[in-house]
């Protein structure tokens, strides 16, 4: 495995964790959210972030080319959720003003580590692309002696 996805699935990785804490942090009392989320709530939002990122995960380390454009619709759809989470937080909350700043800072972490993930994939394709056109070129060079 290239260092490139080593690296994007590391990030995607981190992108799923912070995704679970800021939504965990979510259920706490002091959050104090108009329309609390339940336990119940954010552990089938885990389940279902876990069996996408999963999902997507295990095709890109199986090398399934799709994958990582896959990985990519999931993680735009979790990075509008921390958009959501912020604007949950100041509109719909009654915590106190370090509690709100703390908790969307977070999840503007969260959204910059998921930027930071569509530069990597950026760059792996960009690698792919390369080895692809190589192989290509050694192949021709091949066949022509």
């Amino acid at each position: 495995m290239k260092k490139e996805e080593k690296q994007t699935i590391f990030w995607a990785i981190i992108s799923l964790v912070v995704f679970l804490a800021v939504t965990w942090l979510m259920t706490l009392p002091f959050m104090a959210l108009k329309a609390p989320a339940t336990t119940g709530e954010a552990l089938q939002v885990t389940w279902i972030a876990i069996a996408f990122y999963a999902a997507t995960l295990i095709l890109a380390a199986l090398r399934v080319k799709i994958s990582y454009y896959l990985l990519a619709v999931v993680i735009a759809i979790y990075s509008v959720g921390f958009v959501g989470m912020i604007s949950t937080m100041f509109l719909n909350s009654d915590a106190t003003i370090l509690v709100k700043l703390f908790v969307s800072a977070v999840a503007a972490f969260g959204i910059v580590v998921n930027v930071y993930w569509y530069i990597l994939a950026f760059r792996l394709r960009a690698a792919l692309q390369h080895d692809t056109f190589q192989r290509r070129i050694n192949k021709q060079k091949g066949l022509r002696r």
